[in-house]
């Protein structure tokens, strides 16, 4: 709890000091959505900021006082500012929206106050992973084996800073913070916009029940703040093309900016934005040209940061992708290929030659009718989690518009920056996460609808059962486990325990760890976040430091691997364990770990051995047939093996 409050004051600061750096471009805008954008903007110079003092030696350290004092001088300039914001709470029936989204709040809060699990895969796994290990490197330096760490990271480099006042509260806190900020800033925007009265409160119901915004809200992901970023860069540039609004494009070009210092799809959204800004502006006899460049190049030019670093460190500024056009160092062709592979498994039209257009139709509609193709796990199957979903609130305002005509420049504008970044998103990844981008002008313009069109009260309708169901989704399957967590009757380690298998596991590495010299390669695990020592991710698809093609049986794997210095290897059987039960028994048995199950045929063993991603297994488990690895200690979820000198 107090690490979260440390990150909320922060917040705070960051909100001031986004106040005094850009109070000229805000001062025209209305009283939330100018507290919104500010925070918006404060946040982004702290991450930004933390790129230069993380690359200098032991910068992770003294930079935390750097942000103290930015924080504290950003607390002076709120201060007087504070009653400016002007958010006058509704009476009547329409006290059910602000408490609809204070009981979503209070989820998300939850969320944020309870440790990490399995259904936070990324946060254990590179969001918080990341960080801790520059935190104990002192710097930000190259992770090789994580290409994650390579994406841009204005975003996660606050988790820097929040883990070390305060843990994981500390780090998640500041995706509770932007949740927060996001439900300030949409119903400002649209309150600007639009009426004054009814349309903000709908749109702020329709961005605070966006099931992903709420689930966010409360993990260490990036996708909730980078598309409040990429979605109101999408709304300043609509709103300049409308009535051109006074600091508008500037205030884009930022966002958009630090859209793209936190994720790669965040130049997907400059370019819709160019394109947008370039057509509208010639069909309303504006300098959308020169408006478009000016956006495109300032945006660009707050990510290059991150991009020069790829260039240097692997020779691809945008790795590990475009691998076929760009190349670079620590990846090759079959990874390429299997990566992208991967990110197509979500959504529908896949065939053997790439997407089908035809078929981008229901894919835009499917994200409302069969949300579980949009997220994963089991996304082929459409069995994701739909607390992941963006629901169907905004995509029944989207289509409400297109069918109204009564779209004006600015939701036209606003639509079709959605459109180009769809088509984008339609044939690269087709993961609902990724659209909270589009969820935030189309919140707005849920709120719009229903103040402008004839279907107002068909949307209101839609929109309300959303809420609700969002709100029971919430409920019952995070409320409901973590709530214990966060209130004390269940303790952290006891929490972790029972929901992470690698958990067990990685506290009895860590002792170890205190005796003797520990380096441990991960076979099929992750949460290497769970660790105080070094570790490395170890399976062939995250990197081509194990030259597993040099590699010829277990004497030659354990070679290898002592020569990289490993000390240990870390076996997860979670992800053998459900598909093929009779394979892991077959697997063990070849290593003469279980006596009467068989061992593998040799058939099997040619054809794993065959295969770049499966070789591993057989040249593991010939090792420990020859005892040049031995276990250590067995789990329920794994074993851990000690590379014999």
């Amino acid at each position: 709890m107090v690490g979260l409050l440390i990150t909320l004051v922060f917040c705070a600061g960051a909100t001031g000091a986004g106040l005094l750096l850009f109070g000229s471009l805000l001062k025209h805008l209305d009283p939330a959505l100018r507290f919104g954008v500010a925070a918006l903007l404060g946040l982004g110079v702290a991450g930004f900021a933390t790129l230069p003092i993380g690359l200098l030696p032991g910068g992770l350290s003294w930079g935390l006082w750097v942000m103290v004092l930015y924080a504290g001088t950003g607390l002076i300039g709120l201060y007087r500012a504070a009653n400016d914001l002007k958010l006058k709470t509704p009476s009547g029936a329409w006290l059910l929206i602000p408490l609809a989204a204070a009981l979503a709040a209070f989820m998300a809060l939850v969320g944020a106050l309870s440790p990490a699990d399995t259904n936070e895969w990324d946060s254990l796994a590179y969001h918080l992973a990341v960080p801790k290990l520059w935190i104990q490197h002192g710097q930000i330096d190259f992770i090789p084996y994580i290409h994650h760490s390579n994406f841009p990271f204005a975003v996660d480099n606050l988790y820097i800073w929040g883990l070390q006042w305060g843990g994981q509260s500390g780090a998640k806190g500041f995706q509770f913070a932007y949740y927060l900020i996001g439900m300030v800033a949409v119903f400002g925007v649209t309150r600007q916009r639009y009426d004054g009265q009814t349309a903000p409160w709908w749109a702020l119901l329709v961005y605070a029940t966006i099931p992903a915004a709420l689930w966010e809200g409360g993990t260490a992901y990036i996708d909730l703040a980078h598309g409040l970023y990429a979605g109101f860069g999408i709304l300043f540039a609509a709103l300049w093309l409308s009535d051109q609004t006074k600091g508008a494009l500037w205030l884009s070009a930022l966002l958009l900016g630090l859209a793209a210092a936190s994720k790669y799809t965040g130049l997907q959204t400059i370019f819709a934005v160019g394109v947008v800004l370039a057509v509208g502006g010639l069909l309303t006899k504006q300098k959308g040209l020169q408006s478009a460049i000016l956006v495109g190049a300032l945006a660009t030019a707050i990510a290059t940061p991150w991009l020069i670093r790829n260039q240097v460190h692997v020779g691809n500024p945008v790795y590990p992708f475009f691998y076929e056009q760009l190349g670079s160092k620590n990846w090759d062709q079959p990874r390429a290929v299997a990566y992208k592979n991967e990110q197509q498994t979500f959504g529908v039209g896949r065939t053997e030659s790439g997407r089908d257009p035809t078929a981008a139709g229901h894919a835009l509609l499917g994200l409302a009718y069969q949300p579980g193709r949009y997220v994963n796990p089991g996304q082929t199957a459409g069995l994701g989690s739909p607390l992941g979903a963006v629901g169907c609130a905004v995509i029944a305002a989207l289509m409400m518009w297109l069918l109204s005509g009564r779209i004006k420049r600015f939701e036209g504008a606003c639509i079709a920056a959605v459109l180009v970044s769809a088509a984008m998103w339609f044939f690269l990844s087709q993961q609902s996460r990724y659209i909270l981008t589009w969820a935030i002008p189309l919140s707005v313009l849920g709120g719009g609808a229903i103040v402008r069109l004839a279907v107002s009260h068909a949307l209101a309708v839609v929109v309300g059962i959303q809420a609700v169901a969002t709100l029971y989704l919430g409920s019952s399957m995070r409320l409901s486990q973590q709530l214990p967590v966060a209130l004390g009757s269940v303790s952290p380690e006891e929490y972790q325990r029972k929901n992470i298998a690698f958990y067990e596991p990685s506290l009895f590495i860590n002792e170890l760890g205190k005796s003797e010299p520990v380096n441990v390669a991960l076979y099929d695990e992750v949460f290497g976040y769970l660790l105080d020592v070094p570790y490395f991710w170890a399976n062939p698809g995250h990197s081509t430091v194990i030259p597993y093609d040099r590699m010829s049986d277990g004497a030659s794997f354990a070679t290898e691997m002592k020569r990289l210095g490993f000390t240990h290897a870390y076996l997860s059987l979670s992800s053998v364990v459900q598909p093929d039960r009779a394979f892991l028994q077959r697997w063990l048995g070849s290593m003469e770990l279980q006596q009467d199950q068989g061992t593998l045929t040799e058939e099997e063993r040619t054809q794993r051995m065959g295969d770049w991603q499966s070789k591993w297994q057989i040249l593991l488990a010939d090792a420990v047939q020859q005892k040049l690895l031995t276990p250590v200690q067995g789990f329920r979820s794994g074993i851990l093996f000690k590379i014999n000198p």
